[in-house]
């Protein structure tokens, strides 16, 4: 189960955020798993909800073997280890401001 819930992380990990700092892939592991409510068995489940991670939407494949590997290593590092976000549940780059975020808490900025 939790092997599972490792690659559906990694998996959201290098498509949403592989162009960010080490501590942002990090919080979007981190932000997977809070989604989940620390159960790995809800982690693909969360991961391809409807309209949730646009990624998901028009799926391609991995085009960075090494990318995804590091995306790995930091879903596997996330579901063993201390939040970082405050319990954060979502996020967006900072150059922008969705719709869905009003009435949430910001909780932290960590990277774009």
């Amino acid at each position: 189960m939790l092997e599972a819930a490792i690659l559906c992380t990694a998996l959201n990990v290098f498509h949403e955020a592989r162009g960010e700092s080490l501590q942002g892939q990090y919080a979007v592991a981190l932000v997977t798993r809070n989604r989940a409510k620390y159960d790995p068995a809800k982690a693909c489940e969360v991961v391809f909800a409807p309209k949730q991670f646009s990624w998901t939407i028009k799926m391609r494949g991995i085009q960075d073997s090494r990318d995804f590997e590091k995306s790995i290593r930091i879903a596997s590092l996330a579901w063993q280890s201390v939040d970082i976000t405050n319990g954060a549940t979502h996020y967006h780059a900072d150059h922008v401001l969705p719709y869905w975020t009003k009435g949430m808490v910001k909780t932290t900025k960590i990277g774009k």
